[in-house]
């Protein structure tokens, strides 16, 4: 497996600009579209690229550095992060936070995030119990909190407070379709079904409000 120079990042010079008022000076993706002159998709999209690339050239050299023959345990790690935080950007700073020499000495003087930010970075949970998803819903549902304000009580990044929001009620989703498909007589009737639900873009919630109101609808019928 053979190293890559960190320097390769810098290639899209615009991307690479883009990712550093991004991350060290917190610039938001709309002024960044200002700034170049790009659509705010553009932005996020040239961001995206740069960050993946990034990710990827940490996870090799970490590799290299120690001692391994292929990427799968530091994958293994990036990936448990993610999965915490389900945010490529945060998952990336917490390889900095724990292979913290290794890639300094590998971005020979260019910069990582900001030190504050690895600071602030949530702590790594394998996964939320019960409890807590309940209580990230009944903040939502109820106290109608943002994803953000939930983020600080619960100590998770604000996009998994979004993705354990949307992944209960997808659950449940899953929970009501299953009888239907279990009634259904052919694999064509099985698939009609899925579509039904699943065809258009629906957010999790609205999609378990979508067939409740159907359930309804039945009961009142018969």
């Amino acid at each position: 497996m053979k190293d890559i120079p960190y320097s390769e990042l810098k290639e899209d010079r615009r991307a690479y600009d883009i990712m550093l008022l991004r991350d060290q000076y917190n610039n938001t993706f709309a002024d960044i579209a200002k700034e170049y002159g790009i659509s705010l998709v553009r932005a996020r999209e040239l961001y995206s690229r740069v960050k993946i690339k990034q990710i990827r050239l940490y996870i090799r050299h970490i590799s290299i550095a120690l001692g391994y023959d292929n990427t799968v345990e530091v994958r293994k790690v990036y990936d448990a992060a993610h999965e915490c935080f389900q945010d490529f950007s945060y998952a990336c700073a917490y390889l900095e936070k724990k292979y913290s020499s290794i890639l300094v000495e590998y971005r020979a003087g260019e910069p990582g995030m900001p030190k504050e930010y690895i600071k602030n970075l949530p702590p790594l949970k394998k996964s939320l119990n019960p409890e807590i998803v309940s209580r990230i819903v009944e903040m939502r549902e109820v106290e109608k909190a943002t994803f953000t304000a939930i983020a600080k009580e619960m100590a998770i990044t604000p996009e998994k407070a979004k993705h354990t929001y949307d992944m209960f009620y997808h659950q449940q989703v899953l929970d009501l379709i299953e009888p239907l498909q279990q009634k259904a007589s052919s694999y064509e009737e099985k698939r009609a079904i899925w579509q039904h639900y699943f065809g258009k873009y629906r957010s999790a919630k609205k999609r378990y409000e979508m067939i409740l109101e159907e359930k309804r609808e039945t009961q009142n019928i018969e």
